[in-house]
């Protein structure tokens, strides 16, 4: 039962109607942002690196660095509240404990907000390498401030660069995603709680960077943002997904007891 459960979330969540708009639109920003390199691109006067980051974090059109946390929460990161509203959760209670219905759902959700963030880039880089093929682009070209980031820690190639970058966006995907399930907990309305996590990196990057810089929540998108290192990222991203495991697996509780 636990197995197939997996398997039914996992169905439901990536076979989706949520799950095909928000990778459309993970696709669609990022080609948006490489657009102002196309002539380039067909002209083999540019970089696949290069190209890759203007749709990722630098172009003057990129939108995904914007939007990715809407995207992240379109999938699946309502789905807990709206089982509650339908007393579908019941149903689902009957067949599995509440703690492996609650497991599941979590890291089936992260998953999904991962995928959803992580295939436009994955594909638009599919698409840049082909162009190298056909337009003799060089992997790496131009000088970049996210190019020299990874210099400075010893990786000199594109391609792993761009793998390392498309893991982050997984790993980010997963955190923001889980956010939004873990605030749906405590918001009835499920478009407040798919908004929360948008709300979240406008307000990190107003009001909490002038506390300090790297309370920025785009630091954890963007690769090198602000200089922030590995270890900080990572402390930064564990501080998140802390935050949205005890949302979601105590928000009942939190919320019980507030309104007691």
């Amino acid at each position: 039962m636990f197995i197939q459960y997996i398997k039914e979330e996992t169905r439901r969540a990536f076979l989706s109607k949520e799950m095909i708009l928000a990778v459309l639109l993970s696709i669609v920003l990022f080609f948006i942002g490489i657009l102002e390199t196309m002539s380039w691109i067909f002209s083999g006067s540019t970089s696949v690196l290069y190209a890759f980051l203007q749709g990722y974090n630098s172009g003057t059109a990129n939108f995904l660095i914007i939007a990715f946390p809407l995207i992240v929460c379109m999938p699946f990161a309502t789905s807990y509240r709206i089982d509650k509203l339908t007393g579908f959760d019941q149903y689902l209670l009957i067949r599995l404990k509440n703690k492996h219905y609650k497991i599941i759902r979590w890291f089936v959700n992260g998953f999904a907000g991962g995928f959803a963030l992580f295939i436009g880039p994955f594909i638009g880089f599919i698409f840049l390498f082909i162009c190298k093929l056909i337009f003799q682009l060089p992997m790496i070209k131009e000088e970049t401030e996210t190019a020299a980031f990874f210099n400075i820690i010893g990786i000199d190639s594109a391609f792993l660069m761009i793998m390392i970058i498309l893991l982050n966006l997984f790993i980010c995907g997963f955190v923001f995603s889980s956010l939004g399930i873990g605030v749906s907990t405590l918001i009835n309305n499920r478009y407040v709680a798919m908004l929360v996590p948008f709300i979240f990196l406008i307000i990190s990057g107003t009001i909490l960077t002038k506390l300090n810089i790297y309370l920025n929540a785009l630091t954890l998108y963007d690769i090198h943002h602000f200089g922030m290192s590995i270890i900080q990222k990572l402390v930064y991203f564990s501080i998140l997904l802390g935050v949205s495991g005890i949302l979601f697996f105590g928000g009942e509780r939190i919320k019980a007891l507030w309104e007691s």
